[in-house]
């Protein structure tokens, strides 16, 4: 796993106030495998979130995570790299209660009416939880799935705390058509979003736009993402 630079610049914005300047989504200049490896020249293209912040107070986070995310003409690809000295998960099929554990998470509001929008999850050990919703933690549907590709790298050894790994690595592959209401993106089109880590221990909430409650569901703090070329 490749080092992550812990004084890499955040996109425009204030992660103090939760406030952030669009995160521009670069298309994918060629295929890209779900293997969670980060191998294909297609990544480097992808403009670096820089390193995600505490969710409660938008200070730096205790173990460094950042996301990268891509585009084509039907998928949305996403990208976590996470520093972890003890990867770890109680969990092993998809759909359990990963957010209680080491997870990374993505939340995707395409209309950017701030209540239609959908929870996409990973654990380390790549089982997946997703959902949508009508409104701030209202109307969730658990029987919505997002068809979403994954596939985790882990740089060290998955449940053993008697070594000392370095982190895990998760690649999302989100299909446009099983987004409720929306449309395949063009270039210039803007969604709200945002990007989460959860780290059970220590208990630490990570945000690429803080919220600044302990609810990963404050829709009003999402940032924006612009599909570009």
């Amino acid at each position: 796993m490749r080092a992550l630079c812990v004084f890499a610049i955040l996109c425009s914005g204030c992660a103090r106030c939760g406030e952030r300047g669009p995160y521009r989504v670069h298309r994918a200049a060629a295929p890209i495998s779900i293997d969670g490896a980060l191998l294909e020249s297609a990544w480097d293209r992808a403009d670096r979130t820089g390193p995600f912040v505490r969710s409660l107070d938008g200070k730096a986070a205790a173990a460094a995570t950042e996301a990268r995310l891509l585009w084509d003409d039907e998928t949305l690809y996403v990208a976590f790299q996470c520093e972890d000295a003890n990867v770890a998960t109680p969990f092993t099929r998809d759909d359990q209660a990963l957010y209680t554990s080491n997870v990374v998470e993505i939340f995707l509001n395409p209309s950017g009416d701030l209540a239609h929008y959908v929870e996409i999850e990973v654990a380390p050990s790549n089982a997946l939880f997703d959902a949508s919703f009508t409104g701030r933690r209202a109307g969730m549907d658990l029987a919505w799935s997002s068809g979403a590709r994954h596939a985790v790298q882990v740089d060290g050894t998955l449940n053993d705390p008697q070594d000392v790994d370095r982190g895990w690595t998760v690649e999302l592959a989100i299909p446009f058509a099983k987004l409720p209401g929306a449309p395949r993106p063009r270039r210039g089109d803007q969604w709200r979003f945002n990007l989460y880590r959860l780290r059970q221990p220590p208990g630490e909430g990570q945000a690429y736009s803080p919220p600044m409650v302990g609810d990963f569901h404050a829709v009003e703090k999402f940032a924006t993402l612009r599909f570009e070329d």
